[in-house]
């Protein structure tokens, strides 16, 4: 499976709208180096993926470029692919997404998880990547807990194909309302296909997923 810097090599020999262009792959990596809140030790799986929703929201830089940079990058784009996206694949075992409409909640959360065990100077892989990009992954991934806390996992499968579903962190949990910070989620401030933001979720179920359980493991802080 080719990393994100080997598929960029592959680029100019691909044809097809989905490929984003060399200089939008550059611009998405530095755009994430020169983030200082990404590149910190010590930070959560959870405040990695809320600085994300921080970008999309247009208040991370110091030019009114680079916030308008970030927003663009961290949601899905119309025609190619959004390399940013693209590259949360590189934490899982699946690295070659068509552009940014394979489902990428997990890949997302796999990747904040990777960033942050870096961090602390931890390169084994506690998380479900050999597993693949898919939510079913963290259906099992460290223990069930009823009372969630602020950085647990939220699990979701879908009503229709028991292999698919959605995860994301937990925000808060008010009644019968998740508040699920994940990616891939629906825009709500404009229209496109997937997102990093903050959401709300039914414990009771809705018409296309099925709350599951709240998980936790060491590795979410």
């Amino acid at each position: 499976m080719p990393t994100r810097e080997e598929y960029a090599e592959q680029l100019e020999a691909l044809t097809g709208a989905q490929d984003p262009y060399r200089t939008e792959i550059e611009l998405g990596r530095k755009l994430v180096t020169e983030d200082p809140v990404l590149n910190t030790n010590g930070k959560t799986p959870f405040e990695i993926a809320d600085r994300f929703r921080e970008w999309r929201l247009g208040t991370v830089g110091t030019t009114v470029e680079r916030r308008k940079q970030r927003s663009y990058y961290s949601r899905e784009w119309p025609v190619r692919g959004n390399p940013v996206i693209m590259g949360f694949f590189d934490a899982t075992g699946y690295r070659t997404p068509a552009g940014d409409t394979t489902w990428w909640c997990a890949a997302f959360v796999s990747w904040c998880i990777q960033r942050s065990q870096q961090s602390k100077g931890v390169t084994s892989k506690t998380w479900p990547y050999d597993a693949g990009a898919a939510s079913a992954s963290y259906r099992t991934w460290g223990q069930k807990v009823k009372e969630p806390r602020k950085g647990d996992l939220a699990v979701f499968q879908n009503t229709s194909t028991s292999w698919q579903g959605h995860v994301g962190f937990v925000h808060s949990v008010v009644g019968d309302q998740i508040m699920v910070l994940g990616g891939n989620q629906g825009a709500q401030n404009e229209y496109n296909g997937g997102e990093v933001n903050i959401a709300p979720f039914s414990m009771s179920g809705g018409s296309r997923l099925k709350f599951l359980d709240f998980r936790r493991h060491e590795a979410l802080g």
